[in-house]
């Protein structure tokens, strides 16, 4: 059975089908199971698969923690019976998820590969047979002579990533993800390629699920002319908010107002964690290069380093719902944990 891949069918644009069949314009929804859609596909059957999929399939929209957990449970039950996994998952949230499986699957030892596409599987000119096949193939690693990653990863069109590095850039583009701050593991052309260096080395000790995640967070980005008093009143109303991404300009700056400033001490006196993440699609926060972040790096806002909004909040999440204290997420925010942000 370990030369058997595992399809774990979560919904998304790949498996949707439209909602009126004789109305090809008609709005698209995700098809009652994975069978109706690759029935056309005969090639898929050439691939040693097994197949299963959530109760409810989603558009990706839906995406949520507790579905998160389901699928880990759903690899875990199934991780000492197939030689990989791979996740069908509509590309809206696609980062998110692959973010949040990387800190909750622990000391993976095989290919965890995340894929959709930008069409659905059922039409023409689509780009979802060619990201699941090299999906599959990826995930089967050495019997189709590819190296063993492990690694949770996105694998879009021509490009193996990994999944806390990566976003969606794209709307329509089949080239739909990008890894702004960290290389491709693999370049996938008439050979898959993968760049050995950037993979993470094997773990050393058993595999295990840690299903925290806390979703009592909240992102922020500032703008020119935002006014604090909305954070103020938006934590003094839920105070169950146990953290913030703060999406500031450039290298982490923001506005160097008294009451902006008083504001944010107040909440992070409240044991609120607070996470300073670039608005830009590259580069990193780096609090004190100007004056404009020095008052956050007094206060204690934790650095969010290069790693991606995406990154950034599933790991805040699976942080806090450890029962941390807000220094020691602080150290973990600020430390790779599987690759997620450059030190």
């Amino acid at each position: 059975m370990l030369e058997k891949i595992l399809i774990i069918n979560t919904g998304g644009t790949i498996g949707m089908v439209n909602s009126d069949e004789n109305d090809l314009n008609s709005p698209l929804r995700p098809a009652k199971n994975w069978f109706e859609v690759a029935k056309n596909h005969p090639i898929l059957e050439r691939f040693p698969t097994d197949y299963c999929q959530i109760p409810v399939l989603i558009d990706s929209s839906d995406m949520n923690p507790n579905l998160w957990i389901e699928v880990t449970k759903i690899i875990e039950k199934n991780y000492y019976t197939y030689r990989g996994f791979v996740i069908l998952h509509g590309t809206d949230t696609m980062a998110f998820t692959a973010s949040a499986l990387s800190f909750m699957l622990k000391n993976l030892d095989k290919p965890v590969v995340i894929t959709g596409s930008q069409v659905p599987l059922i039409t023409p000119r689509s780009d979802a047979l060619q990201n699941l096949i090299t999906s599959i193939q990826i995930a089967g690693n050495r019997i189709y002579g590819v190296k063993n990653i492990p690694e949770v990863t996105i694998c879009f069109r021509d490009e193996l990533l990994r999944g806390n590095r990566a976003r969606k850039i794209d709307a329509t583009n089949y080239f739909g993800f990008s890894s702004p701050n960290y290389r491709a593991l693999g370049e996938i052309g008439c050979e898959i390629n993968i760049n050995d260096k950037k993979v993470l080395d094997m773990p050393k000790e058993e595999f295990y699920i840690d299903p925290s995640i806390n979703n009592n967070v909240i992102i922020i980005e500032i703008f020119p002319g935002f006014n604090p008093i909305y954070i103020k009143t938006i934590v003094d109303a839920h105070p169950e908010i146990k953290g913030i991404i703060l999406k500031t300009y450039g290298n982490g700056n923001a506005p160097t107002s008294e009451s902006f400033i008083d504001i944010l001490k107040d909440i992070m006196s409240k044991d609120v964690a607070v996470v300073n993440v670039t608005q830009c699609a590259t580069g990193a926060v780096k609090m004190g290069l100007y004056e404009a972040s020095s008052a956050l790096k007094s206060l204690g806002v934790i650095s969010g380093g290069d790693m991606t909004p995406e990154a950034a909040i599933t790991k805040l999440m699976y942080l806090i719902g450890k029962n941390l204290s807000k220094e020691e997420i602080k150290i973990h925010m600020e430390t790779s944990i599987c690759g997620e942000v450059s030190i």
